[in-house]
């Protein structure tokens, strides 16, 4: 072996790498318009996509940018565009192509609508199919126009990736809007109002510039409610309650423990989280996985800091990790952890007793 004459010298690291979660909120939506401009489109925000369809006077796109916009975000958007005479096949051939949109665009979407095509079961479950594939969640309009119908239709759907909301249609200026739009603008500013927004349920949470809905669906602290009754199934509404708030924000997955949509979103924002920040040690020696495994601990102590989990546990379980997933550089970590339960249920009893009454014999008494 020949020398390296000289004096030599390399840089190495021995140190746990950052691990983030984006507070950013891409929304997807695919939507109709009269102007030639379609396709998948990118924009920094609601209000720049609006500027550049502003002439649009038909379709159903202004509408859901302007739900989005009354929310106060300004979280990226990105736009598959079809013309409004676009039907059902066409729109789930689009929300298929959403696929791709990273590829094009450099951002994931974290929420898709299809306003004015979600309340098509077929559309829903298009939705659903690739809120799958993208770990993000799809929010799908439940149009119908009585609690029996919204029922019905809540029925067609199984999943941790769907929100379904109501009632048919919300005003905004005297407009009309879908409900996904403002959910999605609602889930948006959450997510943007601290670094860990996206871990805090976004139901119980103001409408911004609601003033009415095409069907009003019965709210009632402390008393059975079509809202409550709904929200059962899996399907949140939007009810005037000290003013217009979200009511709801639980999937329809059959197993409770996904129940939560914040969890299920903050489960996979961890995990996605923790991957892109472990890719650096893909294909290297395998003594890396310890600062990995820092990498994990530093993050998760972090979260439990925050308040967003109460406790984790992260180990190379020994019963996956053998001699033969080590010979074929295979390993597995596992971390375990409980985020910090949302309130959905509180019960406060009212209790009458009779041990104070010598208070008033002793006034009256003297």
């Amino acid at each position: 072996m020949s020398l390296n004459f000289g004096i030599n010298g390399s840089i190495s690291v021995n140190a746990a790498r950052p691990i983030t979660v984006d507070s950013t909120t891409p929304i997807a939506i695919v939507a109709t318009t009269d102007i030639v401009n379609l396709g998948i489109k990118f924009f920094g925000n609601a209000e720049l996509a609006r500027l550049e369809y502003s002439a649009s006077t038909a379709g159903t796109l202004i509408s859901a940018l302007d739900a989005i916009i009354a929310q106060g975000v300004r979280c990226p958007i990105i736009l598959n565009m079809l013309d409004d005479s676009a039907t059902d096949i066409q729109v789930i051939a689009a929300i298929n192509a959403l696929s791709t949109s990273e590829a094009i665009t450099g951002y994931r979407p974290d929420l898709i609508i299809a306003p004015g095509f979600s309340g098509s079961a077929a559309v829903g479950a298009a939705m659903d199919a690739i809120a799958s594939r993208l770990w993000c969640t799809a929010i799908v309009d439940v149009t119908a126009t009585t609690e029996s119908l919204a029922l019905s239709f809540a029925g067609n759907f199984g999943s941790r990736h769907v929100l379904l909301v109501g009632p048919e249609s919300i005003s905004i200026g005297g407009i009309g809007m879908a409900p996904s739009a403002v959910y999605a603008g609602v889930i948006a500013a959450m997510d943007a109002s601290n670094p860990f927004g996206w871990a805090e349920s976004a139901s119980n949470r103001i409408a911004k510039g609601v003033s009415s809905t095409t069907r009003i669906v019965d709210y009632a602290d402390g008393q059975d409610s079509e809202a409550r009754r709904l929200r059962n199934a899996g399907v949140a509404s939007i009810v005037r309650d000290v003013g217009w708030r979200t009511f709801g924000f639980e999937t329809t997955d059959i197993d409770p423990i996904w129940s939560p949509l914040n969890r299920v979103r903050s489960f996979y924002k961890m995990l996605r989280g923790m991957i892109l920040a472990s890719k650096w040690a893909r294909d290297r020696g395998a003594d890396e996985l310890l600062m990995v495994k820092q990498s994990v601990e530093e993050f998760m102590r972090g979260l439990k800091g925050a308040g967003v989990v109460l406790g984790f546990e992260a180990y190379f379980d020994t019963e996956k990790n053998t001699k033969t997933t080590v010979t074929n550089g295979q390993f597995y970590l596992t971390v375990e952890v409980q985020d910090m339960p949302t309130i959905r249920e509180l019960n406060i009893e009212l209790v009458y007793v009779d041990n104070y009454s010598d208070v008033l014999l002793n006034v009256i008494n003297g």
